[in-house]
């Protein structure tokens, strides 16, 4: 983990870890992500049925008059964003769990028993929760003080809001390793917060980089996963505004397999991240090891044992 790459290196050793281990992140992912992916698909699909119906206006109307549609429609969405926000934080918990005990165990993750990774998923989901509550806190005030600014600088407000973004993004890209730091060193989140600007600052390219090309292969495989449901999507708009094909856009055939895919999407979305956040971790050990020099103080810690 804590050795300094060039970005090729980082990269090749980002697909040497899911290369090898892809069968204990598969076996573990599919335990631990596919029921959150069947009640998530259940509640996405309940929202988008409901989102079709919107392009008449009578049901606009009523979706907004009515307070049991207006009920349902929040139930939705919100147990929506419930199940995505375990989902990527439980997927964050496992994969560094997954990475972490590869690192200190002999046998990597040969033979792993979920006994052996349930403590510290535990404690990796609960300080991963901890600090995307707390990062989402200072997104909404972030966004109250850039909204409060632009007010008082109503004159300039268009360049300002621009220019405010971009400082905004420039100081965000560190905070990619918040969660790397805090979930692979025994430390608190406010100093994993101030550790992971100064390890960011000081690698922010490659920090940039590595979430660029990361973040796109995932969402390469993410499309291929969600093409299905989406172009099933696309038909059941087609019928319903037609009304046409006796009633095959809103049978319960089609409802069902429109729910498999749903399933097939949101799983597919979670193994998609791996990469991702595997990415992630790698670029945080070259950065801890380039300022902190963190192998070689194990190596000393370990002296006797060498």
């Amino acid at each position: 983990m804590y050795v300094q790459r060039t970005f090729g290196d980082k990269l090749n050793a980002t697909f040497d870890f899911i290369k090898e281990n892809w069968k204990v992140l598969l076996k573990y992912v599919t335990y631990l992500l596919l029921p959150v992916s069947l009640i998530q698909a259940l509640s996405m699909n309940g929202l988008m049925g409901m989102m079709l119906g919107t392009a008449d206006p009578a049901v606009v109307e009523a979706m907004f008059t009515d307070s049991g549609q207006v009920v349902t429609f929040v139930s939705y969405y919100g147990l929506l964003l419930l199940i995505s926000l375990i989902g990527t934080n439980l997927l964050g918990a496992l994969v560094y769990t997954l990475m972490r005990l590869y690192n200190e165990r002999e046998q990597r993750l040969s033979g792993i028993e979920f006994g052996e990774l349930k403590p510290l998923l535990y404690r990796n989901f609960k300080r991963l929760f901890s600090l995307t509550l707390f990062a989402i806190f200072m997104m909404v005030l972030m966004g109250l003080v850039i909204g409060v600014l632009a007010s008082l600088v109503s004159s300039f407000s268009v360049l300002f809001v621009f220019l405010l973004l971009f400082v905004c993004l420039l100081l965000l890209a560190p905070l990619l390793l918040w969660g790397s730091i805090y979930l692979f060193e025994d430390i608190s989140l406010m100093k994993a917060f101030s550790k992971a600007f100064r390890l960011g600052f000081a690698t922010w390219g490659g920090v940039v980089l590595m979430a660029i090309v990361m973040g796109f292969l995932a969402s390469i495989l993410q499309g291929v996963t969600t093409m299905p449901w989406y172009i099933s999507i696309l038909v059941k708009t087609f019928f319903i505004a037609s009304d046409a094909g006796n009633g095959i856009g809103t049978s319960a055939g089609y409802n069902f397999m429109l729910y498999l895919f749903g399933v097939l999407q949101a799983f597919g979305a979670y193994l998609a991240m791996i990469f991702y956040l595997v990415g992630l971790a790698y670029q945080y050990g070259h950065a801890a090891e380039k300022m902190d020099s963190v192998r070689i103080e194990e190596d000393i810690n370990h002296f006797d044992q060498l």
